[in-house]
């Protein structure tokens, strides 16, 4: 066995796919401002600079913020104490000792999804361990009818979404995928289910409201209007829309035409004026953007909170009836051990400061930081490869940028020369993650980050792409955003 696992390994390292944990120095402080509500920790060492993080999808800068860190400790702390009026309806525990079926379920975990479902406008809320567990439980559980209900998925939802639906109990051939955020061909391929179904068939629609690796938003009220027109139900992974969108923030959902200088409507035509005001709203997603929680498609949408949120964890908020079956037949809920306290209060603070004025600045900083970056990008990717159609700045409106690079190997080269030269921490995503020649480098845009750095990093990123092109031999002078220079070869 040892020997297959290791053949294994080696073909992936052959392909340039192999993956491996980044080695880790000790962490050491990045940046304070006076005043300010943030502290960046990052990894580090005593005799360098700590990496910049242009990775990590703490996009609102909650995980690594001090401020963040003792409001949730205060929140525990006076819960907690021993002196607590609440002790007895609160006792302290380090952890959660079992699954919530059995002695994990406590008085804070059902106040909190009862809270969650308020937020979320959804009557009922069921908390997992992950936003993979969610996933997994949500999809591979509900009770398909093998040979005839239909589950059609976006092309590019995440693993979870995927390995839920194969977990689950329908026949592959009743799983059918659509074209990227394209609802013309999700109306064709809703059209060839109808027709292999009987009437009694259920079909369930999956998408994300924000992609992953796109950065892109689904066009979420033609979806769910579509669904709604032939009788399905729509599921939505809220991941990456959790606190980066809300009611307050509609406009950062247009997508912006930087060619040009002018924005462009949204995916859905949906403007401010079509939404009914609902400031307490911020940062609570897509969906609550777009007024659509309470949609009679949407049978659930699923929230993580271990990326905007900073903490650990996810929700799953639908109907009553559908937490209930999720309570008797999702596995990863019946059999997991459930989250500890910690982690209950630090959602619970977490929203606090997403939806608060916190939550808003922050938001503000990272729009602010993605138009400089497309800004940048565009021009300098016009100005130095005319000529070159390889090179994509993915159109995505959301803190997560994309820069197609096709090749593995030239993926990893970029990201390394981004790490020894400007000291970014940026990561390559590889195929199989994404589809062959469809390679990129992915950047996130968080509140932690900074202008200056945002311009070093495109800048960096230019020269990068231009080293690959000219195996590192060249001086040029580089138009547009960019000034004279001649990397070090590396």
């Amino acid at each position: 066995m040892e020997r297959r696992l290791q053949d294994h390994l080696d073909r992936r390292r052959r392909e340039g796919t192999l993956r491996t944990l980044m080695p880790l120095p000790l962490p050491k402080p990045q940046h304070h401002e006076v005043g300010a509500t943030q502290y960046d920790v990052q990894p580090g060492s005593t005799s360098a600079p700590a990496l910049i993080d242009f990775a990590s999808n703490d996009y609102l800068g909650l995980a690594r913020c001090r401020e963040q860190h003792a409001f949730v400790q205060s929140a525990y702390d006076k819960l907690f104490t021993p002196d607590s009026h609440n002790i007895d309806l609160y006792p302290p525990m380090l952890g959660a000792t079992g699954s919530r079926l059995l002695s994990g379920d406590s008085l804070l975990a059902r106040s909190l999804e009862l809270k969650l479902a308020s937020i979320h406008q959804r009557p009922s809320a069921l908390l997992f361990n992950s936003g993979y567990d969610a996933n997994l439980s949500v999809l591979s559980s509900l009770p398909y009818r093998e040979d005839d209900d239909a589950i059609v998925m976006d092309e590019l939802v995440h693993n979870s979404l995927i390995m839920g639906v194969r977990l689950g109990r329908l026949r592959k051939e009743r799983v059918f995928s659509f074209r990227h955020n394209d609802v013309v061909d999700l109306k064709r391929v809703l059209d060839e289910v109808s027709l292999s179904s009987s009437p009694l068939a259920s079909i369930l629609i999956v998408v994300e409201s924000v992609y992953s690796m796109d950065g892109d938003i689904a066009p979420l009220h033609n979806i769910l209007d579509l669904a709604q027109v032939v009788g399905a139900r729509v599921v939505v992974d809220e991941a990456h829309g959790l606190g980066v969108y809300g009611s307050t923030n509609l406009d950062n959902l247009e997508v912006i035409d930087y060619e040009n200088n002018a924005p462009s409507d949204g995916d859905d035509g949906r403007t401010i004026q079509d939404v009914p005001d609902n400031s307490s709203k911020g940062g609570v997603g897509v969906l609550a953007a777009l007024n659509l929680e309470s949609h009679p498609a949407l049978l659930c949408s699923i929230h993580t909170f271990g990326k905007a949120a900073g903490c650990h964890g996810a929700v799953v908020a639908g109907s009553s009836t559908l937490i209930s079956y999720l309570v008797n037949y999702a596995r990863p809920f019946v059999y997991s051990t459930s989250l500890p306290p910690h982690s209950l209060v630090s959602i619970q603070q977490a929203y606090e400061s997403m939806m608060g004025e916190v939550g808003e600045q922050r938001r503000k900083k990272v729009f602010r930081l993605v138009r400089i970056f497309r800004e940048e990008m565009s021009v300098a990717l016009r100005m130095n490869f005319p000529k070159n159609t390889e090179f994509e700045l993915l159109p995505s409106p959301s803190p997560i940028q994309a820069i197609v690079v096709p090749g593995n190997d030239e993926c990893i080269s970029v990201c390394k020369y981004l790490r020894n030269e400007g000291n970014f921490d940026v990561y390559p995503i590889r195929s199989p993650t994404v589809a062959k020649g469809k390679e990129r480098i992915r950047i996130v845009l968080h509140s932690h980050n900074h202008a200056d750095q945002v311009r070093e990093l495109s800048k960096v990123l230019v020269l990068s792409l231009l080293r690959l092109i000219n195996n590192g031999h060249w001086r040029v002078l580089l138009l547009g955003c960019l000034t004279l220079a001649s990397p070090k070869r590396v």
